[in-house]
């Protein structure tokens, strides 16, 4: 009975005949469709690896080729295939040995004398899933080290940011003040007029009020609490509009919604995100937003008229800040896809399950 359909790639180093006819056989006894390569030592098996013609599904090595064997050729085999399994068949019987090359990255050890065609066929898929399971989890522990990366540095930027805040704003208005009232101190009340000076006072205390107010308001906007997420991010593009000059068009069409908190928060950053994204590269003259409601979704749409997003630009996603996009949706259940082409614009979409309809197996779609 043929167990798979599928053509497998599968290079065989072998430099016995005998012994490479008889795996061949094992092989087209299991696999319908196999394209087989075949090296007699590890020079022809390095010139195939390295052309790269096909790719293999998995490398059939024998330990002992006339012109390298044992460890060194583990290492070097290992080395040039990367992500494609490497199986050993040996006559060796040392045990030890063989539980070695497994801790050299060989994916499975197996005797020839004890070889069948079944055992033969389990050591190649197996070694083939486990193959792509490790490089899954390889890709998932860069992106996740990534993620912390770009992570520390949003939190580092932010610090910076209000720290020149305080710095600037509120540093100089505290500097006023203090002046103001050093020279309070030093005057005869007779001299002065104590009430405007007061009034002087008090509007740097209202000025120092609300830069205060601004800087809290950007680390957690109190109107999401108050009002909402919508009112949150009217407001967000409101405060944007006046701050670059870019004209933003803002389309309503949404019913009340229940959002957690979390949720509500996360969408706020991720639309705050996109506008600076906006801001950063974009070159755009207008923003259009749009917040729609279906009775299952939420779908916010943020699109500029800028120069365009190029699927080179999508890749780099440090340093577009979307992969934090990404990961908020992710982490909401949300889908984010963002679409574009360089002198066209970019189109921004969130979607957002309401009413029971999350998708927690979300993931980002980037496309041009």
């Amino acid at each position: 009975m043929l167990a798979q359909k599928k053509v497998h790639n599968i290079l065989v180093i072998e430099d016995n005949t005998g012994d490479f006819v008889l795996v061949e056989e094992f092989l087209l006894e299991q696999f319908e469709e196999i394209n087989l390569l075949h090296a007699k030592n590890y020079k022809e098996a390095f010139e195939i690896l390295l052309e790269k013609c096909v790719q293999l599904d998995v490398v059939l090595l024998d330990l002992s080729l006339p012109d390298k064997n044992g460890v060194s050729l583990i290492d070097e085999i290992v080395k040039i295939c990367k992500n494609t399994p490497v199986i050993v068949l040996t006559g060796y019987t040392d045990f030890a040995f063989g539980i070695k090359s497994l801790s050299l990255g060989v994916s499975d050890y197996l005797l020839k004398e004890e070889l069948t065609p079944l055992s033969l066929y389990k050591s190649i898929i197996y070694s083939s899933e486990r193959k792509k399971i490790v490089a899954a989890l390889e890709t998932s522990e860069k992106r996740a080290r990534n993620l912390a990366k770009e992570l520390n540095n949003v939190l580092e930027e932010e610090r910076s940011r209000i720290a020149r805040e305080i710095h600037d704003e509120l540093g100089q208005q505290f500097s006023g003040l203090k002046m103001s009232l050093s020279s309070l101190k030093k005057l005869n009340p007779s001299e002065i007029d104590l009430g405007e000076l007061i009034d002087t006072l008090i509007t740097e205390v209202n000025h120092s009020i609300q830069s205060l107010r601004q800087i809290a308001n950007e680390l957690r906007p109190v109107i999401i609490d108050k009002l909402g997420l919508v009112a949150a991010i009217e407001w967000l593009v409101s405060g944007f509009e006046k701050k670059t000059g870019i004209v933003c068009e803002v389309y309503i069409n949404v019913q009340k919604i229940v959002l957690d908190k979390n949720e509500e928060i996360n969408i706020f950053r991720i639309c705050q995100e996109a506008i600076t994204n906006i801001t950063r590269h974009a070159e755009a003259t207008t923003v259009k937003i749009m917040i729609d409601q279906t009775d299952t979704h939420l779908i916010i749409s943020i699109t500029d008229n800028g120069k365009g997003i190029s699927a080179e630009d999508v890749s780099k996603l440090l340093s577009m800040g979307l992969l934090n996009m990404s990961e908020r949706a992710n982490f909401i259940g949300a889908d984010l896809d963002i679409t574009g082409a360089p002198g066209v614009g970019t189109t921004i979409q969130l979607i957002i399950g309401i009413n029971g309809k999350k998708n927690f197996n979300s993931r980002r779609s980037f496309s041009n």
